[in-house]
């Protein structure tokens, strides 16, 4: 179920620095069923190693991915936030990459098809690659068509040979979500031609460092990626980094574009100035990690603390948004059905149930203004503009927000 990592995926290099250790906590998006509530999911060790070499951080131990994700839990966000930013970035990557009039593209990860829905109507080809059975079914129920499997090296030749190969290939919040980086650049090789854009978007390593995200810390995501590393990565491969863009979505994301060294399009400067930025913070050095490492302490103490106190106080506060950041931050905080009434969420696979660990049970929306509780604590704080600007009436009813990350704050009515 687990095994030990012993290199660097990126560089493999092997003298690892200890950074963060969370204790064991259960997998992020194994929620439960109700009826369920008196058994104990397993626990797994949550901690953080740094490359020196590469600045890369990743997970000291990794799960059997049959384990994480032959049934999913996770369905691409719908939020308005959401579906701008896919058209953004859709639009994007067919102008900058000059992929012709019907490009053809792959998605791997591709969950409910939300993205390559944005592509279809553009007129591209499009097929998905998704190893959750229950997720890939509402895909390809959505007429996105859509492939039931893992992305490796038997996929990539079936790629190749029953559909060809594509002229775009994207990862949505996967990549850092893989063990065999190697072999992944190998499948890309497989599965691209001579003018191929693949482009690949992951939390940033430094927008994870500077607001403290220590929540977006979880056993699927065994990465987190700064631009060095990716460089490092790709060093002697048939891929060179194009260009790299950044995005605010989840909290500071970046676009990773690589293309084959034979393309004639020159590097953007974008490269330079992103790994510049990462020397200058010497995110690399364990030393530069100690105001994070001290906040973290100060968020798992003071976000129970801020919730016991209103409780106390006689005031009911739910959680909103059953995220696997969410999941994180309560386990590594010791927030419980204790300490939360409920957590609304509108992903139908886990209402009704019960969030791992925490045991707290996962209700629809409809319950914040049925119910009105005095707070709610933004577990989905990556989206915190919009749904503050959209739940007026809950504020206006006396309703605040508690948003835990860099520091829990109570937010003031947006009115």
């Amino acid at each position: 179920m687990m095994r030990q990592l012993q290199n660097c995926r990126a560089c493999g290099f092997a003298n690892l620095f200890s950074l963060l250790d969370l204790g064991e906590t259960p997998l992020a998006n194994s929620f439960i069923e109700a009826r369920d509530a008196a058994d104990e999911l397993p626990r797994f060790p949550l901690r953080l190693r740094l490359c020196p070499a590469c600045s890369l951080v990743q997970l000291a131990e990794v799960i059997d991915p049959e384990i994480l994700y032959s049934s999913y839990a996770y369905v691409t966000s719908t939020s308005r936030t959401m579906a701008a930013h896919l058209e953004s970035q859709c639009g994007h990557l067919i102008g900058a990459g000059n992929l012709g009039d019907t490009p053809r593209v792959v998605e791997i990860a591709s969950n409910t098809g939300e993205y390559l829905k944005k592509f279809k109507a553009k007129g591209c080809e499009v097929l998905g690659i998704e190893p959750a059975k229950n997720i890939a079914e509402l895909a390809n129920a959505a007429s996105i068509p859509t492939w039931l499997t893992f992305f490796d090296s038997n996929s990539a030749k079936k790629i190749q040979a029953d559909w060809g190969p594509a002229d775009l290939v994207c990862g949505r919040h996967v990549f850092a979500h893989m063990d065999d980086w190697s072999g992944l650049i190998s499948n890309l090789e497989a599965i691209t031609h001579e003018d191929s854009v693949v482009a690949l978007e992951v939390p940033y390593l430094v927008d994870f460092f500077e607001q403290v995200e220590f929540d977006t810390i979880y056993h699927e995501h065994l990465s987190y990626v700064s631009v060095r590393s990716v460089e490092s990565l790709v060093t002697g491969t048939a891929f060179r980094l194009h260009r790299v863009d950044h995005y605010p979505i989840h909290g500071g994301s970046i676009l990773l574009q690589l293309r084959r060294r034979g393309n004639s399009e020159p590097v953007h400067v974008s490269v330079g100035e992103f790994i510049g930025k990462e020397r200058r913070l010497s995110i690399e050095r364990l030393e530069s990690w100690n105001p994070f490492i001290s906040q973290v302490k100060v968020i798992r103490e003071t976000l129970p603390t801020l919730i016991r106190g209103l409780r106390a106080e006689g005031k009911r506060v739910i959680g909103y948004g059953a995220s696997a950041k969410g999941n994180t931050l309560l386990n590594t905080s010791g927030v419980t059905s204790q300490d939360l009434d409920y957590i609304i969420d509108n992903t139908p696979f886990k209402q009704g149930r019960l969030a791992p660990g925490s045991k707290i049970p996962v209700v629809s929306p409809r319950r914040l203004l049925e119910d009105q509780p005095d707070y709610a604590l933004l577990l989905a704080w990556n989206f915190a503009e919009e749904i503050i600007n959209r739940e007026t009436e809950y504020q206006a009813r006396g309703g605040r927000f508690i948003i835990p990350i860099p520091e829990p704050r109570i937010v003031e009515s947006a009115g």
